[in-house]
């Protein structure tokens, strides 16, 4: 019986070779652990895609989406974090006061978009992220996040950026037009869509 391997080398980053030895060793040893780890992988492939079905079902917004990146990327989200984490971060993101030049610029205003009690003091819009998330079922919650840190180390790998430091505080007008033209809704539309 031939298997594609493909699907699994994408997801999860196993090089092809080691994913061959492993199918032989489940020919001779059914109990191998290498056979198990083989099998629950091919079933998490299956799982992923019925939830990706499911999130496409909640109609995730790209608003909704660029909020959560921008988060993962100013925080440095490298790992899953439970819902209630991120939403009790996300919340204290969204409130903290900015000032600035740098946050003049249209990227940070598509980030802090939403002026509070009509004062000058903007915030981010995670008020329907929040609606989103209490939406999500732990793992739709859980394919989302590995999702959104996945754009996330794609857009730090193409800005050469290993981490964020301050949020926009000290760029420079070229990185902050960086920042707008990866996170832009095109992109981000784009990479979800494949992913």
């Amino acid at each position: 019986m031939r298997t594609s391997y493909k699907p699994l080398v994408e997801r999860f980053n196993i090089p092809r070779a080691t994913l061959i030895e492993w199918q032989k060793k489940s020919l001779s040893e059914k109990n191998n652990w290498r056979v198990k780890h083989l099998e629950y992988l091919r079933v998490q492939l299956i799982v992923d895609e019925e939830t990706a079905e499911e999130v496409r079902a909640k109609a995730v917004l790209n608003e909704d989406l660029f909020v959560m990146c921008i988060y993962v990327f100013f925080y440095n989200i490298d790992t899953y974090v439970s819902k209630n984490e991120f939403k009790k971060g996300l919340r204290e993101f969204a409130l903290t006061p900015i000032s600035g030049v740098e946050y003049q610029h249209d990227f940070a205003k598509k980030v802090w978009s939403l002026s509070l009690d009509g004062s000058s003091r903007k915030i981010v819009d995670y008020f329907r992220v929040f609606d989103v998330l209490e939406r999500l079922t732990s793992a739709q919650y859980a394919l989302v996040l590995n999702m959104v840190i996945s754009f996330v180390d794609d857009v730090k790998h193409k800005l050469k950026i290993d981490k964020c430091k301050s949020l926009l505080d000290g760029k420079t007008w070229q990185e902050l037009y960086a920042y707008d033209k990866a996170f832009s809704a095109k992109n981000i539309d784009e990479y979800f869509k494949k992913a």
